[in-house]
């Protein structure tokens, strides 16, 4: 009889886990892109997640999205938003929960330096443009302003990335701020979030001279929107680019995944940055090595598509509670 009823009581352990919610230390999988797309705009507008444009790489040719979908988190559907006025990918954007900016980015041919919005009756808008051309560059909401730090002119000459940083409002008016001031050359793919009245800058790579190819960094800086200057930051744990950042709160950076050595190759590893301890600490990695793009909307974190492989995209999305990046290890 001993092993009928420890039989009978493994099922009824399994039997009673399957019958409890999914661990909120896990990711969740959500319904994916409708395409494998990377290199896009996204954003949190009215409840609902936004993305806009991208590059993928179908049967072995990259081709450059003009395209906007809306994901309803209650529906757990994606649809079909308005197309942009020309294939986008790669600019800086923004979003203060009612509306999404996009500026700069490259249409597949050259830079841009428009300055486009999603407006409330679903269309979008040229509301300004930047005084010079850029891609690449990081970006985030800030005061009333839509941030671009770094980037080249040239999406296809990295030689030529600035530290470079512009504003714009959301009128549309654009503005020379003060750059980032330093011996090396520019940054390019860099991670950058809003908070608190700065801009938190972090990683990126950028095109050594010595050794003819792109060089990742570490780098992590920090712009003070109302005194106009720039800090030094302890630098990342790990030289990357296509890092992705997200603000879980008004303390706490979540950052995560990228691109590291070509022996790394694409990574999973996350740290969270404490803005008023100015340190790093190991967090929850991402579920898949790629160039994620991280969203939060209300209470939840979002990992959307990305680049996972070279010439390569992905559609899978996640979702996780931003409780449960912020749970220590």
């Amino acid at each position: 009889m001993k092993p009928l009823c420890h039989l009978l009581t493994t099922l009824i352990m399994i039997a009673l886990a399957s019958m409890q919610p999914a661990s909120a230390e896990t990711w969740e999988s959500m319904a994916p892109l409708p395409e494998p797309n990377a290199g896009f705009a996204a954003g949190w507008v009215n409840g609902k997640l936004v993305i806009a444009g991208g590059t993928n790489w179908p049967e072995g040719v990259k081709r450059w999205l003009d395209k906007t979908w809306v994901y309803d988190p209650g529906l757990n559907q994606w649809t079909p938003g308005p197309s942009l006025p020309r294939p986008l990918a790669y600019g800086t954007w923004g979003s203060d929960g009612q509306r999404l900016w996009i500026v700069g980015g490259a249409d597949g041919k050259q830079a841009r330096n428009e300055m486009l919005m999603l407006t409330k009756d679903d269309r979008w808008k040229q509301v300004g443009t930047l005084n010079q051309k850029v891609a690449f560059a990081g970006g985030a909401f800030v005061e009333g302003k839509l941030w671009a730090y770094g980037g080249t002119p040239d999406p296809d000459d990295w030689q030529q990335v600035t530290t470079a940083l512009s504003s714009v409002s959301t009128s549309g008016k654009a503005s020379e701020e003060s750059p980032l001031r330093r011996e090396c050359v520019g940054i390019g793919l860099p991670a950058v979030v809003g908070l608190g009245g700065k801009l938190y800058a972090f990683t990126g790579a950028w095109m050594s001279a010595e050794h003819g190819q792109v060089q990742n960094s570490a780098e992590a800086v920090a712009y003070d929107v109302a005194s106009k200057t720039w800090t030094k930051l302890a630098p990342y744990p790990v030289s990357a680019r296509g890092v992705a950042a997200v603000a879980l709160d008004d303390q706490h950076v979540y950052l995560a995944g990228g691109y590291g050595t070509d022996e790394q190759g694409f990574l999973d590893a996350a740290w969270i940055y404490d803005v008023r301890t100015q340190q790093y600490r190991k967090a929850l990695t991402l579920p898949i090595k790629a160039l994620v793009c991280l969203v939060k909307g209300g209470d939840t974190v979002y990992a959307l598509g990305g680049e996972d492989q070279k010439k390569h995209r992905s559609a899978a999305c996640f979702r996780i509670p931003v409780a449960a990046l912020l749970k220590e290890e």
